[in-house]
């Protein structure tokens, strides 16, 4: 990248994570018109362009962040956002399925998926999910609690569906982005998650 370009990108990340959409999404325009294309300049304009109300275009971007990084978990998991947002429960389900694939240790993927799946009434497959994202989480064991010996959740314990969707606030992309970064980020989003977005 040109200092231009880069200098345009710091410009675009500042306006995205105040959330101011649409200046962020200019920048974010300008540099895809100056040839530059990656994952994360994809995914940020694409939630600016959810943010902005424009949902399938959003899909329509993140169906190209994942074509450009088919490994990446995580262009799996912001497309079942999206997906999940657009009642596309079926998609979204497909998506978490192949982050998981990709990484089978993501505890907020299998957080969002058992969201889905109880959505789905697969009960016992969501709780399955929301058990090993616990001990994925080391929640249980910071509550002196051997995983192995948790007691299976309880209908007002588990996630509610209002979770899933990105529009639940107005920074959650963000925030999600930002969980990725250390273990205890992780963990104190699944706890948010787990209490039903409450702090």
């Amino acid at each position: 990248m040109t200092p231009d370009q880069q200098d345009t990108r710091r410009r675009a990340e500042a306006h995205y994570q105040a959330g101011e959409w649409a200046p962020a999404l200019s920048e974010f325009d300008t540099l895809l018109s100056d040839g530059v294309r990656d994952g994360d300049l994809l995914h940020d304009r694409a939630v600016c362009i959810f943010q902005l109300g424009r949902q399938k275009e959003a899909l329509q971007q993140l169906d190209e962040a994942v074509t450009l990084e088919p490994d990446n978990p995580y262009r799996y998991s912001s497309r079942a956002w999206i997906r999940a947002a657009l009642k596309d429960v079926d998609g979204a389900i497909e998506d978490y399925r192949k982050a998981l694939e990709i990484d089978p240790d993501d505890a907020i993927t299998l957080n969002n998926l058992g969201l889905l799946e109880e959505q789905y009434g697969m009960r016992k497959a969501a709780q399955e999910k929301f058990k090993r994202a616990d001990t994925l989480m080391g929640i249980l064991r910071d509550a002196g609690v051997d995983p192995a010996d948790a007691p299976e959740p309880s209908a007002e314990q588990t996630p509610n569906e209002s979770a899933a969707p990105p529009e639940a606030t107005s920074t959650l992309f963000g925030e999600i982005k930002a969980v990725f970064t250390t273990p205890e980020r992780r963990r104190d989003f699944v706890r948010f998650l787990k209490n039903g977005l409450r702090p």
